[in-house]
């Protein structure tokens, strides 16, 4: 067996134990930074418009902006909009001249990577004893979504890999020398029509249901008003994309209809090839919507999802084509001999081929992951963790399976079997998991609570825990402890700094009086999600000052 092939497996096992060891941080779904009025805010006078300040762009459809007073009556004037040249500001204008009283404000909309979220604060004009106590609160589609969203995507997937495979398979593996251009065989021609129906069948259904679940009212909704249909193709980025991959499916049944006509096996290769590459770009335009598109490296998170879906569907497409076209290829030759040496070259010309696939999965892979899911505790205890752990399993499946159907290959004692349709029934489960992972809520909203420690020069060690970590009301503990783990005492204040690194929110600070050598509490709110710096200051009694900053992740919920 290849020396490098035996090094999958342990590689692949060093890969998710970096996943696991190296979180990292990134921003969440959108969320509130600013409102005005301010949630719980008393005013002296009525505001005459509502403005809420996301964190990131939002989607120019689909938004709402409700403001009710104390007997639910609605107080608007006017629609939600945005403001000239803004995508991050969603306002809405109120009646002149409101009465005292409490005043709920409900919004929703659609965040950048396409989740809808919705959530609802209050605020009251003149002092009162009957002053709003309601916490902002911002609600994403959470959850395992939707049975139809999850097939429909994983017929997408599935589809679109199968059919790169196919073409892959043709152009650059079933070659069996130099300047030979094999045709295509009735069986590949039947196979690759079968998955261009699958796809335009699943794409076409795509678009309603999406706009289904942006616009909040389901298949029904959308069939009954389909200007929904109209307006989710104009101003969202879904529409935008969607409309792009259409022409694309197009040329493709195009080239596939006028391929076979052409009588140049050149010219025919090269019709072949350009529709490999228009299936590619449907991959690429895949990558534009989603999680991707919201992330803070928005260039290098495209590329890297693009990567990553790429690798996996020429590798689990080759392996259905090794499957179900290769063993009857029509094209190999019909001797015994020659036709076992031919189909064992291609077994063996994909061995490179799926080292440098393997490599792009595991490198765009943990690029994602670690933009996803920021502590060990969310990836064990969220929906998106967990479903990640289940994808990884099978990924170590699939590359078992892998070394031993290349193993089989490379000493051409017996045709692949039953291996590789193992290995390409677990590829497609991680397609389905894919399909889910792409319509969940990361698992940046709930990194659960923190616990870190900082190690000074003078080799004394703090620990800080926030719990739950999450906006609002955290309880705060710090620990000072010597190089031997023994409480420091003569600690005379501690104080915490916190800064949201996303924005301005200039500082606050967290004092914490001493004599407490166990352990140094306090409670405290957290008002926003995201990026945190904490700078720790203890103080002792003898005047020393040691300190430390800590960044920190905090979730919604």
């Amino acid at each position: 067996m290849n020396k490098k092939l035996r090094l999958w497996p342990a590689a692949l096992m060093m890969m998710v134990i970096l996943l696991l060891l190296n979180p990292g941080f990134a921003a969440a779904h959108a969320y509130i930074v600013e409102s005005v009025p301010a949630a719980n805010e008393q005013l002296t006078e009525p505001p005459d418009k509502v403005m809420i300040h996301f964190n990131e762009p939002l989607q120019k459809a689909f938004h709402a902006i409700k403001v009710t007073d104390s007997s639910g009556k609605t107080v608007n004037s006017g629609e939600s909009r945005f403001p000239d040249g803004e995508t991050f500001i969603l306002e809405a204008p109120l009646q002149p001249d409101l009465p005292k009283g409490v005043f709920a404000v409900q919004w929703k909309a659609v965040s950048a990577d396409g989740h809808p979220i919705e959530g609802t604060y209050s605020f009251q004009v003149g002092a009162g004893s009957g002053a709003a106590d309601t916490r902002s609160e911002t609600v994403v589609s959470s959850g395992m979504p939707g049975a139809d969203l999850v097939i429909i995507r994983w017929l997408i997937y599935t589809s679109l890999a199968f059919l790169a495979g196919i073409y892959f398979f043709q152009l650059f593996l079933l070659p069996a020398g130099a300047g030979i251009r094999p045709d295509w065989s009735p069986r590949s021609r039947k196979l690759m029509w079968g998955c261009i129906a699958v796809f335009a069948a699943s794409f076409l259904l795509s678009l309603p249901l999406q706009t289904g679940i942006d616009a909040g009212v389901g298949w029904s909704g959308v069939w009954s008003e389909p200007s929904l249909l109209l307006k989710m193709l104009r101003i969202t980025s879904f529409g935008e994309v969607w409309l792009v991959q259409l022409l694309l499916l197009l040329i493709i049944a195009a080239l596939a209809i006028y391929a076979p006509k052409i009588k140049d096996k050149d010219n025919a290769y090269i019709a072949g090839t350009i529709a490999f590459l228009l299936v590619l770009t449907m991959l690429l335009a895949k990558s534009f919507i989603g999680h991707p598109a919201a992330s803070e490296s928005k260039v290098i998170g495209i590329a890297m999802d693009f990567l990553h879906l790429g690798a996996a569907s020429l590798w689990l497409g080759s392996l259905l084509a090794f499957a179900v076209l290769l063993p009857k290829e029509s094209t190999l030759p019909k001797a015994s001999e020659e036709r076992k040496q031919s189909y064992f070259a291609v077994i063996r010309r994909f061995g490179l081929w799926g080292s440098l696939f393997v490599g792009l999965i595991l490198i765009s892979g943990i690029y994602g992951s670690l933009q996803n899911v920021p502590t060990w505790y969310s990836l064990f205890h969220t929906p998106y963790g967990q479903v990640l752990l289940a994808k990884c399993v099978l990924m170590l499946l699939m590359l078992a399976l892998a070394g031993w159907n290349m193993l089989s290959g490379r000493r051409e004692k017996r045709k692949l079997g039953a291996g590789v349709w193992l290995e390409l029934a677990a590829g497609i489960v991680v397609l389905a998991l894919a399909a889910v992972l792409t319509n969940m809520p990361t698992a940046m909203s709930s990194p659960g609570p923190l616990h870190v420690e900082r190690t000074l020069e003078n080799q004394n060690v703090i620990s800080l825990q926030i719990t739950p970590n999450v906006t609002g009301v955290n309880d705060f503990k710090v620990q000072v402890h010597d190089s031997k783990g023994q409480p420091v005492e003569g600690i005379q204040q501690i104080k915490l700094t916190l800064t949201h690194l996303d924005m301005d929110m200039g500082k606050y600070e967290i004092v914490m009086p001493g004599g407490k050598a166990e352990g140094y509490t306090a409670q405290d709110l957290i008002s926003m999600a995201g990026k945190w710096n904490v700078h720790v200051h203890v103080l002792t009694a003898k005047l020393d000052a040691w300190d430390t900053d800590i960044i920190i992740y905090v979730g919604n919920h």
